[in-house]
């Protein structure tokens, strides 16, 4: 029997054999080209030896290694695809002294024969992963924007901040459309402002609301110099904004198609869970079990926090501590949309994030109280196999 390590490369890969009873992998290696023929190259060269291939190892290093692991599943070639951490771990345990794509696809045929990690089918469930992958990837971009936007707010028309908690909801949103900077408040109609979101199902500001807005907006602390230019990038932020959101619920709809079974069903009976989010929770979290506890789920997501508290920053709590964002950013970005979402729909969320504001946090430090919160849901709902309780949380 033998093993085989792919070291996957962009546009070129590497292939290393290890015969059975040998630690140490054949000098030799085939180099092949991403793709048809670079493939059956690889098939030839299986085929040539007399040992049998008993597992091909190979590294989940973006997109590049599921052409060929489909390839070589397709011919009943067994396949495992291992974290590159595992394999950089490996081979550091061997005293490697050499990084090339050589010496790494014969560390990983190695690792193969040594450690024998279980073949699955790489690419199983793989159409749900990415659609969800995908759905995530435009909600970080919406984070994103909001930062810009934020930003702006904070220098065209920073009294907006006092009347919304989240000065991206609707409603505030629908204000800055009419009224982007502080001086064009105070040149609108106060009647207008107040029919700001106007409509059917929807929430206006109300002519209380819009009274406040308005006289705080005459005494701004607003950079003059720079209303026009606010008010041009707003604009158009807030365009990006509305087509972030309809790709969204395109995104999602995509995501519900391909989302079936119990444990979907019960992670979407948690309020700002939806059908993205419940697929990037399974897709990206796998087996729970995997995890001991709560706190590896959370390092996992990168939702602990770190220390960074050298120098200055170890004067203030508030900055001498920060999220780690050293995991997996699909999963801290359902994470993201869970607290946001929960803001308004989830009362163990909105509670949370108000007893974290009145001890004094700022409005973004509690958001990622509320990240770690919304993950601390699911934990309990998939451990515990239930649906979600209103009730869970809101004595913590």
């Amino acid at each position: 029997m033998a093993t085989v390590g792919i070291d996957i490369g962009g546009r070129t890969h590497v292939a290393a054999r290890c015969r059975d009873g040998q630690s140490a992998a054949d000098r030799k290696v085939l180099r092949l080209d991403q793709s048809r023929a670079g493939f059956h190259a690889l098939d030839s060269w299986l085929a040539a030896e007399p040992e049998p291939v008993e597992l091909v190892v190979m590294e989940s290093s973006g997109h590049y290694w599921m052409p060929v692991a489909a390839h070589l599943r397709s011919r009943g070639v067994p396949v495992a695809v291992v974290n590159p951490l595992a394999a950089r771990y490996f081979a550091k345990s061997r005293l490697a002294r050499t990084k090339s794509d050589p010496a790494d696809a014969r560390s990983l045929a190695e690792m193969a024969m040594r450690d024998s990690p279980i073949p699955r089918d790489p690419l199983a469930g793989v159409e749900l992963r990415q659609a969800a992958r995908f759905a995530m990837t435009l909600v970080s971009e919406q984070a994103r924007l909001c930062q810009r936007l934020y930003r702006l707010i904070e220098l065209g028309f920073p009294e907006l901040r006092e009347l919304f908690e989240d000065p991206t909801c609707r409603t505030a949103r629908a204000v800055l459309r009419i009224a982007p900077t502080a001086a064009a408040a105070t040149r609108r109609r106060t009647s207008t402002l107040a029919n700001a979101n106007a409509g059917l199902g929807r929430r206006r500001l109300g002519q209380a609301k819009a009274e406040r807005l308005q006289t705080a907006a005459q005494d701004s602390i607003a950079v003059p110099e720079l209303d026009a230019e606010a008010a041009f990038e707003i604009g158009l932020l807030l365009d990006q904004f509305d087509l972030l959101e309809t790709q969204i619920e395109a995104a999602e709809a995509r995501v519900a198609e391909l989302l079936d079974g119990e444990l979907a069903r019960r992670l979407r009976t948690i309020p700002g869970v939806g059908p993205a989010i419940a697929a990037t929770l399974i897709a990206e979290i796998g087996d729970i079990g995997r995890f001991d506890d709560f706190d590896e789920l959370l390092a996992y997501a990168g939702v602990h926090p770190a220390e960074r508290s050298s120098g200055r920053k170890g004067a203030n709590p508030e900055t001498s501590w920060h999220m780690s964002k050293a995991g997996n950013a699909y999963l801290r970005a359902a994470a993201y949309r869970m607290a946001v979402v929960g803001l308004q729909h989830n009362p163990v969320i909105a509670a949370h994030y108000a007893r974290k504001r009145a001890a004094g946090k700022s409005s973004m430090n509690a958001l990622g109280h509320c990240m770690r919160k919304a993950l601390s849901v699911v934990w309990g709902v998939w451990r515990n196999g239930q649906d979600f309780d209103p009730n869970w949380g809101l004595e913590a």
